[in-house]
């Protein structure tokens, strides 16, 4: 009988289908990450982001990831760069510059990489977290750029208009506001553009970013780029993971939507040039994970923060503003930062009729362009929860006990005022 070119097409392709199920069966007996994955144990490594510096780059970029595959929970904690460090025997301050420093000595990436990770497990030592990040994926601006290509672009919400140029550090992005799928190159200048809101905005603009990305992972359109936008990812980045580890993390991707991704800012203020961690709030934040060595710890008096004009608007709410925190439902503070008069009230009403416990209510001391929602309290879930009630997709943790709340509201100019009539 003779078998047709189409047929003998299909049974090769069913013959090499067969043997790579065979090979990642063999190797997920072998591969720490695939035996962490059936086990459910956590997974912990660092995304270093790095300029184009020639001789020293920096990192311009610095996040810890846990994954935990029991619960399908990615945990994504940003560290600003300017981070202060004290590290024994070098005389360099911040923690993006441990990258340039330990890449000047010997032009070996991956060392400079793995010097990161351990400055991150010396830093977040401090804070009582048995946490050195065991994997990295180190990328810089151009690797960046050629994976979000291969993934089709990302959608993300631009809430200021972005028009810069520095010729010298070869950056242009000149997006306008709106929502838009942004390819390799607007991608960068998103996540890279600090504009009025400095270094912290931009940081809260890459915890969108990984959201959104999380989402892309999660659609089904990416089933056709997902092997190709591997093997770029594999060709773009230098790590110490193996290509099957990266393989079997980019199907635990699939399940990584939005909803499963908790995007945390490491606690901390601005000190002169750096960025000085916040030690008592980041233990209670790394607790709240489940990655410090003891519990939480005991939280000094409440820094008085930004000052808001509570209770400033003259309708009134249907109840007291108070800010006392009641122990049964989430508890909420809201703040208008829209510029609108009686915002605030409607959506305390809105909230209080979903069943939150609206405590604080009133007006902003200043405008912000975009909404967000602030976990307080180190449950995650709980901020989903209210920007779910409101619409809204902008959300971070930012835990800090000493506010007496576990969510606060920002609405921001692009806030919808008929989402809450």
């Amino acid at each position: 009988m003779t078998v047709s070119p189409g047929v003998a097409w299909l049974r090769g392709l069913a013959g090499a289908g067969v043997a790579v199920v065979l090979l990642l069966c063999l190797v997920a007996t072998r591969s720490p990450v695939a035996r962490a994955i059936r086990r459910g144990e956590p997974i912990s490594g660092a995304v270093i982001g790095t300029d184009l510096a020639e001789h020293a780059p920096h990192s311009d970029t610095l996040m810890v990831w846990l994954y935990r595959p029991s619960e399908g929970q990615l945990d994504v904690l940003s560290i600003p760069r300017d981070t202060r460090v004290d590290l024994p025997g070098y005389r360099f301050r911040r923690i993006n510059e441990v990258f340039a420093y330990h890449y000047a000595q010997g032009r070996d990436p991956d060392a400079a990489s793995l010097q990161v990770c351990r400055a991150v497990g010396q830093l977040l030592a401090r804070a009582g977290a048995a946490l050195e990040p065991s994997y990295y994926v180190q990328v810089d601006f151009d690797g960046f750029r050629r994976v979000i290509d291969r993934l089709g672009g990302v959608v993300v919400s631009v809430d200021e208009p972005m028009d810069y140029d520095d010729a010298a550090g070869n950056f242009h992005v000149h997006l306008a506001t709106g929502v838009a799928t942004l390819k390799g190159q607007d991608a960068l200048g998103f996540v890279r553009f600090r504009g009025r809101s400095g270094d912290r905005g931009r940081i809260l603009r890459q915890m969108e970013f990984v959201r959104a990305l999380s989402k892309r992972l999660a659609s089904p359109g990416i089933l056709w780029r997902g092997p190709r936008a591997t093997v770029e990812a594999w060709r773009a980045v230098r790590t110490n993971l193996p290509f099957w580890d990266l393989v079997f993390l980019s199907v635990e991707a699939r399940r990584m939507t939005s909803q499963r991704v908790n995007t945390v800012l490491l606690p901390g203020r601005p000190r002169g040039a750096t960025w000085e961690m916040d030690v008592e709030r980041a233990s209670f934040v790394l607790s709240r994970l489940g990655i410090a060595r003891g519990g939480p710890t005991e939280i000094a008096p409440p820094d008085p923060g930004p000052v808001m004009e509570a209770g400033g608007e003259e309708e009134d709410a249907g109840g007291p503003s108070s800010p006392e925190v009641s122990a049964g439902p989430v508890t909420v503070k809201v703040w208008n930062a829209s510029g609108r008069l009686g915002l605030a009230i409607a959506v305390t009403r809105r909230l209080r009729g979903a069943g939150f416990d609206v405590v604080e209510w009133g007006n902003y001391n200043g405008h912000q362009k975009k909404s967000r929602v602030i976990d307080r309290s180190g449950r995650f879930e709980q901020a989903r929860r209210v920007a779910e009630a409101l619409g809204l997709v902008s959300l971070y943790s930012d835990a800090d006990p000493a506010l007496r709340t576990d969510v606060e509201v920002l609405l921001g100019e692009d806030f919808r005022s008929t989402d809450v009539r």
